[in-house]
């Protein structure tokens, strides 16, 4: 018998306990992924494609105060400014289950300049521009009310104190988000008895070097006007958002850094007491002929097996439950499509080898060292 045939052998004798044991490492594996995933959104999170350009221009003191209209015109006169829609988030309860989904009224030119990952039919588009009671909606949120191009959609927004009626005219996909719904903000203004009032606005500057030059003139056009402005890129508008959650950061770090304490001393425990229920049967390897490093690297190699196949489960789980939490929408608007990428796997497998080793090294050490004639005599 080979030593990787023995080293599995000793893994199925007490198979409960191996697979208990697994299912904690993969539990906590599953913890950890998840945090550090949402910690890594947290901290940079991912951009749709052309995203990157567009900057954001907010009220300077409150995202509740809304902007003149009319900024839309002076800051369309700026050199190096390619487009500029106001924009409007849209409540809209749907359906008789009272379902509340979120619309962004903007200009629909803009928005297809802004997202150049949204693929629709030429036709589609057509319509979409043409008819100001239009609406677009990406492919999963289509599919997920069994919504058809030209079927009339009614919205009552409790926020707005109005009710839509629009057409869907197009349905777009994407690699990223194909949960979005877009309308016309002429619509709204018309809807709303001309108020002429946008949330923010939309910019998109001709080149990316354009893009920190406009933050700062269209800051200072309106420094003293009825509504003073901030202007940042859409990136960092995205983060301070994030920001207004509180530190959860630091939490989620408390949290993963408590569940890797807790599982390593769960499974700390389950190897110490395997070893020295073992000590006798070590012994007879060592006499057998097995050198004390041969019976130290069979025992690592199980710990490692347990780990590693743990964090491989957990792994998958996690990304399973990211993929089922994909859009999610953050204080019911912005989307959350947090991923299990290539550094949380590696740094989740890390975690799970140390812990494999960690917990096995003391204990594994000991019965390695102990002399053959004192092993034998050992009672666990």
């Amino acid at each position: 018998m080979t030593r990787t045939q023995l080293v599995f052998r000793n893994l199925s004798r007490n198979l409960r306990r191996t697979l208990l044991t697994g299912a904690s490492v993969a539990a906590s594996i599953l913890l950890l992924a998840v945090f550090c995933a949402a910690y890594r959104y947290m901290t940079a999170p991912p951009s749709p494609q052309g995203f990157d350009l567009i900057l954001m221009v907010v009220p300077r003191v409150s995202l509740m105060t809304p902007l003149p209209v009319r900024y839309a015109a002076v800051i369309a006169k700026l050199p190096g400014v390619a487009a500029v829609s106001p924009i409007n988030m849209v409540d809209g309860v749907y359906g008789g289950q009272d379902t509340l989904l979120w619309v962004l009224a903007c200009d629909p030119k803009t928005m297809l300049k802004a997202r150049s990952d949204w693929h629709l039919p030429a036709d589609q588009v057509a319509a979409f521009f043409n008819q100001k009671t239009a609406l677009a909606a990406g492919r999963k949120i289509a599919q997920k009310y069994g919504w058809k191009v030209g079927d009339l959609i009614t919205l009552r927004s409790p926020g707005y104190n109005l009710s839509l009626e629009l057409v869907l005219r197009a349905i777009y996909s994407s690699r990223e988000d194909e949960t979005m719904l877009t309308m016309h903000w002429d619509y709204l203004n018309d809807a709303l008895g001309h108020a002429n009032k946008a949330g923010a606005f939309w910019v998109l500057p001709e080149t990316p070097q354009d893009a920190q030059r406009l933050g700062r003139e269209i800051d200072a056009l309106f420094r003293n006007a009825e509504v003073e402005t901030r202007t940042q890129s859409m990136k960092q508008f995205v983060l301070d958002l994030l920001a207004m959650l509180g530190n959860v950061q630091l939490i989620l770090v408390g949290v993963s850094a408590a569940v890797v304490f807790a599982v390593l001393l769960i499974v700390a425990n389950t190897m110490g007491m395997s070893i020295r229920e073992r000590t006798g049967e070590l012994a007879v390897l060592r006499a057998l002929g097995f050198r004390p490093r041969q019976v130290f690297g069979m025992l690592a190699v199980e710990s490692l097996v347990i780990s590693l196949a743990g964090a491989l489960a957990g792994c998958a789980l996690a990304w399973v439950l990211l993929r089922l939490a994909a859009g999610y929408q953050m204080s019911g608007a912005m989307p959350m499509y947090i991923q299990l990428d290539a550094p949380t796997i590696v740094l989740a497998f890390g975690v799970a080898a140390g812990i494999g080793l960690a917990s096995t090294l003391l204990p594994a050490y000991r019965a390695a060292r102990l002399s053959i004639a004192q092993a034998l005599r050992f009672v666990g």
